[in-house]
């Protein structure tokens, strides 16, 4: 590995068969504020493509399909492309999911080759909602038009905070909750920045690569339907089928919801349970918000 890759590694969390992993970074930039950028399996998380000497913020929490732990934070700093030795670092003893960072030095030929880049081309906004929650943390909620004649993915979203005189305050880049679009299709996204300052207006901007990438097919969606729970939040919930001839493995559901007049006004995740669907077979879900209009409408989506 080079300059432009970490590995991240954790315990896994005790007593919870079958939790996911989100994971949450601030894409390098600095600020307190971050995104969702997946969710995995395993306790263990690879990336590439990142900046040489660049400081990577990430949140890790643990969700057993119902509840999302409290979130543990690690910094990571990528390294220059000149040979490293090993470094290992853990987090404390008392953190609720203990991680364990390791950079691995990077080949004998650390120069990395030039790699033809795909050309990125800008997508269409479909409108935004914001909203503070009861910590005063800003969710900035929107969604992303692929309305291109060839697939997309690689989304990204860049959005700028202002202040009265027009002066920049913050920035950030948010990954889309669906990476790959066809013709047509629509993403929702969510940008969180935790204890947001005083900001006058934003701006967006959604960009996305060319792909020959395809969507992976076969689990369809059976049926899907809202409610309310005694202490309020709002679940869609329903059932998976696998129609196709490969087992599907943590399959995730993208839940965009509406208000009365169409427009987008939350977006949230969950994975199929069971994590793995065999042909013919069977999985549900249950997404949940604590924010929503009333009579809201819901739009599910299926990613792996």
């Amino acid at each position: 590995m080079g300059g432009d890759q970490i590995d991240l590694s954790w315990e896994a969390a005790a007593n919870v068969p079958g939790s996911i992993y989100r994971i949450y970074w601030d894409m390098g930039q600095g600020y307190n504020m971050y995104t969702l950028k997946t969710s995995v399996g395993q306790p263990r998380f690879s990336e590439s493509g990142l900046r040489p000497s660049t400081v990577y913020r990430y949140l890790i929490t643990t969700f057993d399909g119902k509840s999302e732990s409290h979130p543990q934070a690690v910094a990571v700093k990528t390294h220059s492309w000149l040979l490293l030795p090993l470094l290992r670092v853990t987090a404390p003893k008392d953190s609720r999911i203990p991680l364990t960072e390791t950079l691995t030095p990077p080949p004998a030929t650390p120069i990395p080759q030039a790699v033809p880049q795909r050309s990125e081309v800008a997508l269409g906004l479909m409108g935004t909602n914001d909203y503070l929650d009861d910590l005063g943390n800003l969710h900035v909620v929107g969604e992303v038009h692929n309305d291109m004649n060839y697939n997309v993915d690689r989304i990204r979203v860049r959005i700028t905070f202002y202040d009265e005189s027009g002066d920049v305050v913050e920035e950030s880049t948010s990954s889309t909750l669906l990476d790959l679009l066809v013709p047509g299709q629509r993403t929702p996204f969510v940008i969180l920045w935790e204890d947001a300052g005083e900001w006058e207006r934003f701006s967006l901007r959604a960009t996305g690569r060319r792909t020959t990438a395809r969507p992976d097919e076969g689990v369809t969606v059976v049926h899907s339907y809202a409610r309310l729970d005694d202490a309020g939040l709002y679940h869609v919930v329903g059932t998976l089928r696998n129609d196709g001839s490969n087992t599907a493995y943590y399959v995730r559901v993208v839940v965009s919801l509406y208000d009365a007049l169409g427009k987008i006004s939350n977006a949230n995740f969950a994975h199929a349970q069971p994590p793995r669907i065999a042909p013919g077979m069977t999985a549900s879900f249950d997404c949940i918000f604590e924010y929503y209009t009333y009579r809201a409408e819901h739009l599910v989506q299926l990613a792996r």
